[in-house]
């Protein structure tokens, strides 16, 4: 029994010594024992697979160590030199654009499209970074774009350098926007709140009243009458518009300045009169009716026309010489040539009466 013992224990250690002269990992040639693990633990071999799962050691540190930078450049990734080199270049291109444009509807075109596209550019690379974070995050929903900006690009950012250029997009395209006002300056915003000429339309209730007295004329000309007024107040050509819309103003500046100032209120004589006030002119939406001139052909007056409880009347007139000089000079080249035989209102005046153009 004793030398059937000894013998076992000799085969046992005869064994043992064959399995440490093999190496236990045919990928790496490691006699290190395995364990209870089923891959190397050296280099991550897992034989069922027949590859590699992993390069890590025993106590779990990478085997080959990454290079470290040796200087500030190698510190920037490729990703960022890529980014800021391209936001250099659209810098540089704001600055070309503001020299290269001389005239200022050329610089007012170039900031316009230089903004537009680089809004583009940044909505396309805002969303698609939005949609990379909804895709992996149920926290996010449509207003995450507006109310946490920063927060939807932490996902894109985590994999870098891929999907880099979601970041080169937004970041180009904003600068491309900030550059265009900032750097080009083509647009002035001082413009959107500047009187940009629009006249203002005729009176809705002189308007009705035209049209109404023109319906209601019974001489031969009533159809024409009507034809005028409605291209004059509803829709004429460009240039009738404006030149009634000038006459209007002249006219309505004539008749305000013709108001009567109230009397001044009764003071005990022994107190001073109080200084007059000047009132304030009131405008009022008229009609040309008719006119008078003087035998050289200068117009000395104007009669006007108002409407009244929904009724075209006779207003009264305005001299000549109050018109302004350029009115008056306008008129007396346009009214002759709108004559008609009938006046377009009923009145007692004696004038040359014009069709409803003005």
């Amino acid at each position: 029994m004793p030398d059937i013992k000894l013998q076992d224990s000799d085969e046992l250690l005869q064994e043992f010594q064959q399995s440490q002269a093999q190496p236990t990992c045919s990928e790496c040639g490691t006699y290190e024992p395995w364990g209870l693990s089923s891959w190397c633990p050296r280099c991550g071999y897992y034989p069922k697979l027949g590859k590699c799962v992993g390069h890590t050691d025993v106590e779990g540190q990478p085997l080959t160590q990454p290079s470290q930078p040796q200087n500030i450049w190698e510190l920037i990734p490729a990703w960022g030199w890529v980014l800021g080199v391209g936001t250099v270049a659209v810098i540089g291109l704001s600055v070309a654009g503001r020299f290269y444009c001389e005239d200022p509807g050329q610089l007012c075109l170039w900031t316009i499209t230089q903004a537009t596209v680089g809004l583009i550019m940044f909505l396309i690379g805002h969303f698609t970074a939005y949609l990379n974070a909804v895709s992996r995050s149920a926290e996010f929903s449509i207003l995450s774009i507006i109310m946490t900006p920063f927060k939807i690009w932490r996902p894109a950012i985590h994999r870098f350098p891929q999907g880099a250029w979601k970041m080169d997009l937004a970041v180009w395209g904003l600068t491309l926007v900030v550059g265009a006002f900032a750097i080009v300056g083509g647009f002035e915003f001082d413009s959107l709140f500047k009187d940009w000429g629009v006249k203002k339309s005729a009176n809705v209730n002189l308007l009705a009243s035209v049209v109404d007295q023109a319906k209601s004329a019974d001489d031969e000309g009533g159809a024409d009458n009507l034809e005028d007024a409605l291209n004059d107040f509803a829709g004429g050509t460009e240039e009738e518009e404006e030149k009634a819309a000038s006459a209007k103003a002249a006219a309505a500046k004539a008749a305000a300045s013709a108001a009567v100032v109230p009397e001044k209120e009764k003071e005990p004589k022994t107190e001073p009169d109080p200084e007059l006030q000047t009132v304030p002119m009131k405008e009022f939406d008229c009609l040309v009716v008719g006119y008078s001139a003087l035998p050289n052909g200068t117009i000395d007056a104007v009669l006007l026309a108002s409407s009244y409880n929904k009724h075209l009347v006779y207003a009264g007139y305005i001299r000549g010489s109050d018109l302004p000089e350029e009115i008056r000079l306008e008129w007396q080249k346009r009214l002759p040539q709108l004559k008609q035989k009938k006046p377009f209102v009923e009145t007692s005046q004696v004038a040359t009466w014009i069709k409803p153009r003005i």
